[in-house]
């Protein structure tokens, strides 16, 4: 059955919704990308939510950026952050 998971940037600029059928919608994060984004030793929580189903209010508040894998080749994967507060929204 699936979980719907509520969320928002930090200033309330951006608010989502997303749906989620994993026992723990939620796993932890230690990639490299990862860590430069949250810090030396830290990590990032992926909510392992289907995105098809993202529901985003506040669209215009956002801005994104790619990066470059560790093989010098450019990620398809695009990282969302809120452009009023700095948020790391989902990659």
């Amino acid at each position: 059955m699936p979980v719907t998971l509520e969320g928002s940037c930090r200033c309330g600029a951006v608010h989502y919704t997303v749906q989620t059928s994993t026992p723990q919608p939620y796993m932890r994060c230690y990639c490299s990308l990862c860590r430069k984004t949250n810090g030396g030793g830290g990590y990032a929580i992926n909510i392992m939510a289907r995105a098809d189903s993202l529901t985003i209010t506040g669209q215009d508040n956002l801005s994104e950026y790619g990066f470059i894998r560790d093989d010098g080749q450019p990620s398809p994967a695009r990282r969302s952050f809120c452009k009023s507060c700095g948020t790391m929204l989902w990659n």
